[in-house]
């Protein structure tokens, strides 16, 4: 038997040693209210970077550039328990000023340190720290 499964992605931004933190609406279906550094589905047809590319545009109007894929991830979203398997991509800004979505209702540029708490059980807290250890290291 064959699952199916959601493709999503989440994008880690970091710029000057900080990273963007982003407060979910409180009327999103899957963890409203709560931090996340942003995510997205993968749309058919569409390849994981494209996804962050179009993601982060939509919900932050910033350019990046993809450094790396970082880590995977699987959880179960919304209400409905639907299974999902997620890639993390590392990003760094390049250009455009922060424009919100309605996805968000809060965005700040926070340090390394401060933004890991923040994500609390959210899996991108070990992306984070990994990134945050690669660019200590250089």
């Amino acid at each position: 038997m064959s699952a199916k499964f959601i493709v999503a992605i989440a994008y880690v931004i970091e710029k000057n040693g900080s990273v963007l933190m982003l407060r979910r609406s409180p009327l999103k279906d899957h963890a409203p209210g709560e931090w996340e550094t942003g995510s997205g589905r993968v749309e058919q047809g569409e390849t994981p970077k494209d996804a962050v590319r179009r993601e982060v545009r939509e919900e932050t109007g910033l350019q990046i550039e993809i450094v790396a894929p970082v880590d995977t991830f699987h959880f179960y979203r919304g209400a409905a328990r639907e299974e999902a398997i997620g890639i993390t991509f590392w990003c760094r800004h390049i250009g455009g000023e922060l424009v919100m979505s309605d996805e968000h209702d809060r965005a700040e540029w926070v340090g390394f340190d401060e933004a890991i708490p923040l994500l609390r059980e959210n899996g991108a807290a070990a992306a984070v720290a990994t990134i945050a250890r690669s660019i200590r290291g250089r």
